[in-house]
């Protein structure tokens, strides 16, 4: 058997606006990619269609990027941070 080293790369902040109770919400997920947390989102949180907008968090906990979703079916727009750090 043989153990890989696992490294802790970050987390995604999911910030939304609930649409039935209203107000803002976030969704906090530990998984490798903006597109598992947007699937992530719409596993836990989803069935509803909401803009989005989703932060990449590295382990010291500062905001490297950050995206925008019309809807959770969109393309992600980079509207923060840079696609090559």
């Amino acid at each position: 058997m043989s153990y890989g080293i696992m490294l802790d790369r970050g987390m995604f902040r999911v910030s939304y606006r609930e649409p039935n109770c209203g107000g803002n919400r976030i969704y906090q997920a530990k998984v490798g990619t903006l597109m598992d947390a947007v699937a992530s989102f719409n596993l836990h949180v989803g069935g509803f269609d909401t803009p989005l907008s989703v932060e990449r968090i590295d382990i010291s906990g500062v905001m490297t990027h950050r995206w925008n979703l019309d809807g959770r079916y969109s393309v992600p727009r980079l509207v923060g941070g840079t696609s090559t750090s």
